[in-house]
């Protein structure tokens, strides 16, 4: 609820004249907890006199202290970006003013670099010049922070979970039934608490093993800027440790969850494996669904609460986006029929590109969980995907290993109703066999593709690859596998040296056919 109007504070810092002569317009953006005022090339932030279950703002104290918290925890996702916690005074001839040492602070702002609208992922995306390798760049950064943050073995947990589901029945409930239908919100809190059920141990096993960190917490689009050739991530969760402290997939499920309401998928795919790939924590997939779903319901109550500040056309947009929201927390969790799906061929045959290409064309979000030989091979002796491995791990016992963990993480991932694109070589007959086998015992449907092209292409695509896990880079290396005995080959053979749109249209044609025949 709103204690204070702050009606004086806000028109103030509405006015063009308390910044100088210089600025002959101010901005205006705001949200249910602040409100961001635009003057030249700085950017105000005010906190609005509130008192939430999730923000306690009810004081100038405790709104100065917040301010303090916040630029502290920026200088981690956005160095630079404050530069300063200015104080709000009123004069004695009743004027408010930002900073000096006259009069009587009334209030605290938050002082900022202003960075152009148009930078924010939510004006910017969908965007041709942000496409997959800013999308790598973003899971990356993401990955290094949630890497670097500070680990909390008693914090987060089921109870939390169960909280913050709750939580959101409670406030979607107050906007039954103009918004919502009693009845869904009914259905979504009961599916929710369910999934939460099921997925209990792992809750508390990554609680326990390192996973529950002090992360950013509102990882929107509308909260991350692609500027200056670096991301920023605006406003981390300086005023709840329950929304801050927590699993670095329920961060990193914000994120996806509101690329995915944007229609985002193929990017979001990017991003998620492009994470996954950087951080080896496939086996807390199973968390996403459940994690994403609340994420998009508590977006979704931030809209219907919002849309009691507004009028007219701005509320029914904020209206629409409430129950756009809701739509998507729904659809998180409805149950998916699964399909293994297998990419193989020699380096630089085109089995990674048709694999990425196919991967944000399938359901459920965020698309289909991605696993490649050469990333795993990486993951099981603790490098990155873009450190070379070592000579000495090219050996058939090893390689063994690696197609024995690709089918583990597939399982794992089939397990939650997500398809799965195993992305490998393939070469040795008994691996494709293995392969196949799993999807008899988890009686899911099996397509098998077997990527080829001339040599002469594939050697000119593995001197050309940029950001690539493969060790495999000159023709040299290429000529290594022509030794490789690959038996008969019973999947589909697709060649790719043809147009790259041909090649995915081909490979859907072969998957639509193979999943409707499966089906009779």
């Amino acid at each position: 609820m709103i204690l204070e109007s702050q009606t004086d504070i806000i028109a103030a810092l509405s006015d063009p004249t308390t910044y100088g002569t210089d600025i002959d317009h101010v901005d205006v953006c705001q949200s249910h907890i602040s409100i961001l005022f635009l003057a030249g090339d700085k950017a105000y932030k005010l906190k609005r006199a509130v008192l939430y279950s999730e923000a306690d703002f009810s004081t100038p104290e405790k709104r100065r202290l917040s301010c303090v918290r916040e630029m502290k925890r920026s200088t981690i996702y956005a160095p630079g970006l404050i530069t300063d916690v200015k104080p709000i005074r009123r004069l004695k001839n009743g004027r408010i003013v930002i900073g000096g040492k006259n009069g009587t602070e009334i209030d605290t702002v938050l002082e900022m670099r202003r960075i152009p609208r148009e930078n924010l992922l939510n004006n910017l995306l969908p965007s041709p010049t942000f496409d997959r390798f800013e999308a790598m760049d973003l899971a990356e950064s993401l990955a290094e922070l949630h890497n670097r943050a500070q680990v909390f073995k008693t914090k987060w947990g089921t109870d939390t979970v169960k909280k913050i589901i709750l939580e959101n029945e409670s406030i979607l409930s107050c906007f039954c039934p103009d918004l919502f239908t009693k009845e869904a919100v009914n259905t979504l809190t009961r599916q929710t608490l369910s999934m939460l059920g099921q997925t209990a141990a792992l809750i508390r096993y990554r609680q326990k093993t390192g996973h529950v960190r002090k992360c950013h917490g509102d990882l929107l689009l509308s909260n991350i800027a692609h500027h200056e050739n670096r991301f920023w991530f605006f406003s981390p969760i300086e005023y709840n440790e329950t929304q801050s402290c927590i699993d670095t997939l329920y961060d990193l499920a914000d994120l996806m969850m509101d690329l995915e309401a944007k229609g985002l998928r193929r990017l979001t795919n990017i991003l998620f494996n492009h994470y996954m790939a950087y951080t080896n924590d496939i086996d807390g997939f199973p968390l996403l669904p459940l994690y994403q779903s609340i994420r998009a319901a508590g977006r979704a109550a931030v809209c219907a609460k919002r849309s009691t500040l507004l009028k007219g056309a701005d509320k029914k947009a904020v209206i629409k986006e409430a129950r756009r929201y809701f739509h998507l927390a729904t659809c998180f969790i409805t149950e998916f029929h699964p399909v293994l799906i297998a990419c193989g061929g020699l380096s630089g045959s085109g089995k990674s590109r048709v694999a990425r290409d196919l991967g944000g064309m399938l359901s459920p979000a965020p698309g289909a969980v991605i696993l490649r030989d050469d990333v795993v091979k990486k993951q099981i002796v603790g490098l990155l995907p873009h450190q070379p491995l070592d000579d000495q791990y090219n050996t058939p016992a090893f390689e063994e290993v690696v197609y024995d963990v690709l089918r583990q993480e597939a399982r794992t991932a089939l397990g939650t109703g997500s398809c799965v694109i195993i992305d490998a070589l393939f070469y040795n007959p008994t691996e494709r066999q293995a392969v196949e086998n799993l999807a008899k015992e988890l009686n899911l449907p099996f397509v098998g593709f077997w990527m080829d092209a001339p040599l002469a292409v594939r050697a000119e695509r593995v001197e050309k690859r940029l950001r690539n896990p493969s060790d495999v880079h000159s023709s040299e290396e290429l000529q290594k596998q022509l030794h490789l005995e690959t038996g008969r080959i019973s999947w589909h053979k697709i060649m790719t040296d043809g147009a790259r749109e041909k090649t995915t249209e081909q490979v859907l044609r072969i998957l639509k056919k193979e999943i409707k025949e499966v089906k009779k």
